[in-house]
């Protein structure tokens, strides 16, 4: 049975929730994130989640939202100033309604309207996309940590000092390595799920996006560092887009036929995601293409097109680009 399909049956509460306390405002937050079933509260509460998160942002700065319709899987990034974070928030969560959309935020400021990592300035988060790792065993202890599925979360942790973004993302790598999050999630670029929003990934049965730890006090610790932790990822992507549109696919797989491995011809060709990892697949695409000498472009032509890329990611360039040099960069790394 569907979210909604329960909203309109009348379900009374949602279980295991914390209760919501905002950052530094008058207000308790005590009636914020209580009825998930509204979509009206849960609007309201998604505005003082975000206007709690993006408190410290300087003037001039830009964040962001993302959005990624459920039938197409079409993605769009929304930049948004400083100065207009109360109007634009509650307009964009309207024209973007959970019930059709995955919604998403990012936490970090920019100096440009474009979520590229070199645009990323100082921030006092660390982030991570705990997959199914437990919550708890983190530490530091998380300040908020909201559920996202049956067994996923995501979390923030508010430090005490500002940090550069590439220090902050030194912290984010490590929680992620040390407690078992997504390698692949501590980018300054990172979009994480909006509280209250609904997962519409096939696999769950559309479940509200709940906070199960809500604690704003700064945090004095820092994680361990990485010291004898095996990794070659790099620290900063570099800073050149990937156009997608510049080549064919077919005429793509056609020149690199003969070097490409037959499982990687073959995820080229799907019409379909069938393989239920589909990071590991995007992930054999690049690795493929790249081997075989195929340039950026020629790889994001491919990828843009692909049912694992699109299933994973929707249509963001912004990931497009950062996957691609990922892979790239890893593989570099260790040559």
């Amino acid at each position: 049975m569907s979210g909604y399909l329960r909203a309109l049956l009348g379900t009374p509460k949602v279980k295991n929730m914390a209760i919501y306390k905002t950052r530094k405002y008058s207000q308790s937050g005590a009636n914020v994130f209580r009825n998930l079933e509204n979509d009206e509260d849960v609007i309201r509460s998604q505005r003082l989640f975000l206007r709690d998160v993006w408190s410290d942002f300087t003037y001039g700065s830009y964040t962001f939202l993302g959005f990624k319709k459920v039938t197409t899987g079409k993605w769009t990034d929304h930049a948004i100033g400083h100065s207009d974070l109360l109007s634009d928030v509650p307009n964009l969560l309207h024209h973007h309604p959970r019930r059709d959309y995955d919604q998403y935020f990012c936490p970090n400021p920019f100096s440009e309207p474009r979520r590229k990592q070199q645009y990323a300035l100082p921030t006092p988060f660390g982030w991570c996309d705990m997959d199914e790792s437990d919550p708890h065993a983190y530490a530091p202890r998380p300040s908020l940590v909201w559920k996202t599925s049956p067994r996923r979360y995501q979390a923030l942790w508010q430090w005490d000092k500002i940090y550069r973004a590439n220090e902050a993302e030194q912290f984010s790598k490590s929680l992620a390595y040390r407690h078992g999050g997504d390698k692949n999630g501590w980018s300054a670029t990172k979009m994480l799920r909006i509280p209250g929003s609904v997962n519409h990934k096939p696999q769950y049965d559309e479940p509200f996006v709940k906070i199960t730890i809500c604690d704003w006090c700064a945090i004095a610790s820092r994680p361990q560092t990485l010291e004898g932790i095996r990794y070659s990822v790099p620290t900063a992507l570099p800073a050149i887009d990937v156009d997608p549109t510049t080549h064919d696919r077919n005429a793509v797989l056609k020149r690199y036929f003969k070097s490409l491995h037959p499982k990687v011809r073959t995820l080229i060709r799907s019409k379909k995601a069938y393989e239920p990892d589909r990071s590991a697949q995007v992930y054999h695409m690049i690795v493929g293409l790249h081997e075989a000498g195929a340039t950026s472009d020629e790889i994001g032509s491919v990828l843009w097109q692909n049912p694992y890329f699109i299933d994973k990611y929707g249509r963001d360039a912004n990931r497009l680009n950062d996957e691609i040099f990922r892979v790239i960069g890893k593989m570099e790394g260790r040559k």
